[in-house]
């Protein structure tokens, strides 16, 4: 009776805190935020249901702590959470380890995070759903479930083999991103300095974007070399994402684009996923660690490349520090809200939570050759 109380004093606490964080949330952002169809392109879950056990189903707490309030760096989502916060559709991002092609493996890890991913939608059909297009997404989301989007995290995965490439994508993964934190032998990282002998990409990695490109399935340039990113837009010509990122222009730092890159991926009708890491929004550390740090990339990237081309990334469960109000999925809406005091209309925000993206998603699969 005592554990059953605690359980009972503990979840009681977790709602109160998320109430208490999304409070300021007016019934016109609350209203909105529920009407329209929102979208998380990139986290990183998959890593602790695999090989940790997270159980998906039960609400967790993510601690706060100091003024700011900020979450914790794991423990961001679940299924509850997903949807007090209202979001349609998730990313089950999978990124593989090891990190390069050096070591066999990183397919094999992959495989064994899809069969989790497998078994969830198994196990919870009448909350979930996995989403292999933009219609299915929609649909999903229409029936009460959350729409799951399978994605590669690191084309280390592939193993240097378009045939892995088609089967993770025949297995429902409908991005990969280029690379993750390392070099690989085909595609440079922006992370670890990259390598002259690449310069963007080899002919194998041009034959990896071409193939995508046939596929329909979309091209992530988030961790990208600037030299990379350049190389894919002049080897395809359909829309290209990137899932999580932020604006150098007002945040210096290398995971960011630069303002002639969000201009050239809004000019091909892609999108930028906005990520909630801090050190990536405010790298010199100086501003107030709020929800106010996302809303000001996305004030300058609209400046910059147009309404059109802004998403949401958040990297939850990455392991980042998010801004207060946004420290897991059940405080999206604070976003919302914000994006709302700013003098967004009522479309702009539909668009920037989840439209952009489906509308991406819909050319890229269009530009696909049967």
């Amino acid at each position: 009776m005592k554990h059953t109380k605690g359980v009972v004093i503990v979840s009681v606490l977790a709602l109160l805190s998320a109430l208490a964080l999304a409070g300021d949330v007016s019934s016109e952002a609350r209203a909105l935020h529920d009407e329209a169809f929102v979208a998380d392109l990139h986290a990183d879950t998959h890593f602790m249901i695999t090989y940790f056990g997270y159980n998906f189903e039960a609400r967790h707490h993510t601690m706060d702590w100091g003024p700011a309030g900020v979450g914790a760096p794991f423990s961001d989502i679940d299924l509850p959470r997903l949807k007090e916060g209202g979001v349609d559709l998730f990313t089950f991002a999978i990124c593989p380890v090891p990190k390069d092609n050096k070591y066999p493996g990183a397919a094999a890890f992959v495989r064994r995070s899809l069969n989790t991913l497998d078994r969830l939608l198994i196990k919870f059909p009448d909350q979930l759903g996995l989403a292999r297009s933009p219609a299915e997404a929609r649909e999903i989301a229409a029936s009460g479930r959350v729409a799951v989007l399978a994605a590669v995290e690191g084309g280390s995965a592939i193993e240097e083999s378009l045939d892995v490439l088609h089967e993770f994508f025949d297995r429902g993964a409908r991005y990969l991103t280029l690379t993750h934190a390392k070099t690989l032998t085909w595609a440079e990282s922006g992370s670890d300095g990259g390598s002259p002998d690449i310069n963007g990409l080899t002919d194998f990695g041009r034959e990896v974007v071409r193939e995508m490109e046939r596929m329909g399935m979309m091209i992530d340039l988030a961790h990208v070399s600037p030299e990379t990113f350049w190389a894919v837009l002049n080897t395809v010509k359909c829309p290209v994402i990137v899932t999580h990122a932020a604006a150098a222009g007002i945040a210096p730092h290398h995971r960011n684009l630069s303002d002639d890159q969000i201009r050239a991926i809004a000019e091909r009708g892609g999108v930028i996923g906005v990520i909630y890491a801090v050190n990536y929004l405010d790298p010199s550390g100086t501003k107030p660690k709020d929800v106010g740090l996302v809303a000001d990339h996305i004030d300058y990237i609209r400046k910059v490349g147009g309404i059109d081309v802004i998403a949401l990334g958040s990297d939850w469960d990455g392991g980042i520090e998010a801004p207060a109000k946004l420290g897991d999925a059940s405080r999206l809406p604070n976003l919302t809200a914000e994006l709302l005091r700013r003098g967004y209309t009522h479309e702009e925000i539909k668009k920037i939570l989840g439209e952009n993206f489906l509308r991406a998603w819909t050319a890229i699969e269009a530009a696909a050759i049967p």
